[in-house]
């Protein structure tokens, strides 16, 4: 039977904190741009190369743990990747040189893969179907809120000579939630809807067969679309906000870390309450918030990058934050709603490893490549082309 509301409320906020550790971890290397750059000698296209050695990692990782996640016991993994995230974070702070650096970004995405594939997976056990996309929208606040304190504790230490401390201060404590997960209770598959019989899976062929959900598939393409523009404005936002904006590299950090927080947050709560209602009435609610969602966030970023007016571009930003954190729990919800419980973490793998491959594993080089030619103002225009995409998406799905 579903897992006690008291212990299951326990547990998500554990996993909370997991998935808020596994956003400030992989962010607080997007605020060290200038250090890097300078410390390893880093060209622009390097720079993106950071990020997208992390979404190998995490790309390559993620069919390998969805697999063990629909066999073994899931806060057991969980824990394990929490442990080795933490490690190479602070391995990142450790490097001699910039190629240790990169071997520790692909561990960082080794790790990082199994939180966005067991968080959500225990989460859809412990809550029922209809309190599930509230429980899944408090997970994704890990996002913003985890990006937030990246961006804060890396734009802290980025203009000063120990930056290293920033990637030790953001790996400690996963070391120290890592025993914590390792004890959580893991309920049988599909209990949270009636059915506890384990299921066994053999071989690949489920992966495929999963594409094959019209739905899924959709939802699946639309997230790699969304990431498209999501990883570049993570990533080069805050060297945006320094050199078209005017804004030191602290001020810089903290600036896209409160957009975040407040517009992410604030749409990743409200997506469980709208999309909770919604679901009642229409069986693809998620879906069509989220693509309505994308479509809004699109005019928001093509205005915000271009109007000078600080007091007018700061609230279009945060609006394109509340947008697409608005869809993230939902889309999200929506894979949960439409696959069979004893494939789920399959399926939230079959997401990761085709978002990452299609979506932001490349998005950052080619970015980089791009804002050299037609400036970093006009890729950010050209790279939000994958907002409309997604919103398409969502809504045929």
């Amino acid at each position: 039977m579903e897992a006690s509301r008291r212990y299951a409320v326990y547990a998500l906020l554990i996993i909370v904190l997991a998935n808020f550790l596994n956003y400030m971890d992989r962010t607080v290397v997007s605020t060290m741009e200038r250090p890097l750059r300078e410390q390893f000698s880093l060209s622009g296209a390097e720079f993106g190369l950071l990020w997208t050695l992390f979404t190998v990692g995490y790309m390559l990782c993620a069919p390998f743990i969805g697999y063990l996640t629909d066999r073994f016991r899931r806060p057991r993994l969980l824990a394990i990747c929490i442990l080795i995230w933490s490690l190479a974070t602070i391995g990142s702070g450790l490097a001699p040189n910039k190629y240790f650096l990169f071997a520790s970004r692909l561990l960082i995405g080794v790790g990082e893969a199994g939180c966005l594939i067991i968080g959500p997976t225990l989460i859809s056990v412990y809550f029922s179907k209809k309190a599930r996309g509230r429980a899944l929208s408090v997970f994704f606040l890990g996002l913003p809120i985890g990006g937030t304190a990246g961006y804060v504790i890396g734009g802290t230490f980025a203009e000063h000579p120990y930056w290293r401390y920033a990637f030790y201060l953001a790996g400690l404590p996963g070391i120290a939630l890592t025993f914590i997960v390792a004890t959580l209770k893991d309920p049988p598959r599909g209990s949270s809807e009636g059915v506890v019989r384990e299921v066994k899976i053999q071989g690949i062929k489920p992966y495929v067969a999963l594409l094959k959900t019209p739905t899924l598939f959709l939802i699946i393409l639309a997230q790699a679309a969304a990431v498209i523009f999501l990883v570049p404005l993570l990533h080069f936002g805050a060297g945006y906000f320094e050199q078209f904006r005017g804004m030191s590299s602290k001020e810089a950090s903290r600036t896209l870390g409160i957009l975040a927080l407040i517009g992410g947050g604030l749409g990743s709560m409200l997506s469980g309450i709208i999309g909770d209602r919604l679901s009642r009435h229409h069986r693809g609610a998620y879906a069509l918030m989220a693509g309505i969602a994308f479509w809004l966030g699109l005019p928001c970023v093509l205005l915000g990058i271009y109007i000078p007016t600080k007091s007018i571009y700061l609230p279009l930003l945060g609006l394109v934050c509340f947008f697409y954190f608005l869809c993230m729990p939902a889309v999200n919800t929506q894979i949960a709603n439409v696959t069979n419980p004893s494939q789920r973490a399959m399926a939230y793998a079959l997401a990761v490893f085709v978002l990452h491959l299609l979506g932001d594993t490349t998005a950052p080089i080619l970015f980089g490549m791009v804002q050299y030619l037609v400036g970093r103002q006009r890729a950010f225009a050209y790279f939000s082309v994958g907002l409309f995409f997604a919103g398409l998406c969502c809504l045929w799905a």
